[in-house]
């Protein structure tokens, strides 16, 4: 079992924030280790997260007009 696992594939990380600036950034500094998906909005990063390749990790901005609006 162990022989069909890929321990050279990168983890993925979802980048959740509304300001372009942000994911840009997040995205250069995560890039070389991760594969990173970008999201600025909520809609789409529930979309991601339920995909069928959800992230292994989602970082996520809790300051963003949708999800406030959503408490």
């Amino acid at each position: 079992m162990l022989d069909s696992l890929d321990f050279t594939e990168k983890a993925t990380v979802l980048v959740v924030d509304d300001t372009p600036d942000n994911l840009s950034l997040m995205s250069s500094l995560l890039k070389d280790l991760y594969k990173v998906k970008v999201a600025n909005n909520g809609e789409k990063a529930i979309k991601i997260a339920q995909s069928d390749s959800p992230p292994d990790l989602i970082l996520l901005d809790i300051m963003m007009p949708t999800w406030t609006a959503l408490r």
